[in-house]
């Protein structure tokens, strides 16, 4: 365990870094399934997006060489709807209803919505020419063959909307990755425990996983060994929660390491989550997270979220606001992690506010607050200066 035992927070992501590998497996899945998951491939468009010439808006078609002439009153000859296909070709001097969404004949055609005309009986009088001529042209979205999506793209309901208009019905995205939650502890009423459910929460707010919640587990040398062989040979990554401090019935390190564990992280120097661990046993990242919620909900959304988004490709970017308060930590080597709100003056600026306050049992301290604000050792924030922030995984992007 060199270099592993009670190290820093940067020396601690950069081992999540180093032993995040990418993950590459990729499957074929429907794309009306495909919400949450994370594209393998560049996507290309099926069909040309429109699919024809069409108008943007109800009023009347015209040949535009008429409009250009100076000719204002038309004949009209009759109707161009939506679903007909096929429109018939003007002749000089007449002119056509035409619906939104309808199709518009090959030829230099103009349309002017419907409020710039005034119909009289079979004839119709331009008022007024449009700035522009509202007519959407096949293909100004996408064209057939030209990508839609990028490849590393998660799929939000948008980009869902994207790839359907384009002709896609199927895409490829990477395999999700099978994630286990398992708490531990025999003095855990399956009823109360909170840890279990909040990290399924949690993690379904992240892309591309596949989440199993696992009843609670006792504290039994032999009961948790077994566990720990079941959820290496089925899962990719694994959170447990409790068993990893230095208690007479904390079993889960000492049972990953006689499974034959590699040890990557011990002990971090922060508050809150200081035992937090990692292992790797076989080909599965374990995350054995302290038993206090804030110290279990606060080093997932900081370090698993991190690993996970590393074996996903997807970005990851150092965020930075303006802190409203005073902040100040000195607690000599340990980096203080508290949770801040979000404010927002009268002039649109965004800063963020904390008290400064961080105890690992009280689940209270989530409340109203929309972020973590990192303070290393020995630092004095004025207001004002920037603070590293990592938003919770409920607050969206920031």
């Amino acid at each position: 365990m060199k270099n592993r035992e009670y190290i820093s927070v940067d020396d601690a992501l950069k081992i999540i870094r180093s032993e995040s590998r990418p993950h590459s497996k990729s499957e074929s899945v429907p794309v009306k399934e495909s919400l949450s998951r994370v594209l393998a491939e560049e996507l290309p468009a099926q069909r040309d997006v429109p699919r024809f010439d069409n108008s943007a808006m109800d009023g009347f078609l015209f040949l535009h060489s008429d409009l250009k002439s100076g000719v204002r009153s038309f004949s009209i000859m009759g109707e161009i709807r939506p679903e007909n296909n096929n429109p018939k070709t003007l002749k000089a001097g007449s002119c056509s209803r035409i619906m939104t969404g309808a199709a518009v004949p090959e030829g230099d055609y103009f349309v002017v919505p419907v409020e710039l005309t005034k119909e009289d009986g079979d004839t119709v009088t331009v008022q007024e020419l449009p700035s522009r001529n509202p007519i959407r042209r096949k293909g100004e979205g996408y064209a057939v063959g030209r990508p839609v999506l990028q490849k590393g793209t998660v799929i939000t309901p948008y980009e869902l909307g994207l790839m359907i208009e384009s002709g896609n019905k199927k895409c490829p995205v990477l395999k999700e990755l099978k994630v286990a939650i398992q708490v531990t502890g025999s003095e855990i009423d399956e009823d109360l425990n909170s840890n279990g459910p909040v990290l399924k929460g949690l993690l379904s707010q992240w892309p591309g996983l596949s989440i199993t919640e696992l009843p609670v587990l006792e504290d039994d040398p032999q009961v948790v060994s077994n566990r720990l062989k079941e959820l290496r040979d089925n899962y990719d990554i694994v959170l447990t929660t409790g068993g990893i401090s230095m208690g007479r019935h904390d079993y889960i390190l000492q049972e990953m390491q006689n499974l034959g564990a590699e040890v990557l992280i011990r002990k971090i120097r922060q508050k809150p989550g200081k035992p937090f661990t990692m292992t790797r046993l076989g080909d599965t990242l374990f995350f054995h997270l302290p038993g206090n919620p804030v110290s279990a909900i606060f080093t997932a959304e900081y370090y698993v979220r991190k690993a996970i988004y590393n074996m996903l490709g997807l970005p990851q970017r150092e965020r930075k606001l303006r802190s409203a308060n005073s902040l100040s930590n000195h607690r000599g080597e340990k980096t203080l992690f508290i949770t801040g709100s979000l404010q927002v003056d009268s002039n649109y600026n965004v800063s963020v506010k904390s008290d400064g306050v961080m105890k690992s049992h009280l689940m209270q301290l989530y409340r109203g607050c929309d972020l973590y604000i990192r303070i290393d050792p020995e630092t004095e924030v004025s207001p004002g200066e920037p603070v590293e922030v990592i938003p919770f995984s409920t607050t969206g992007k920031l």
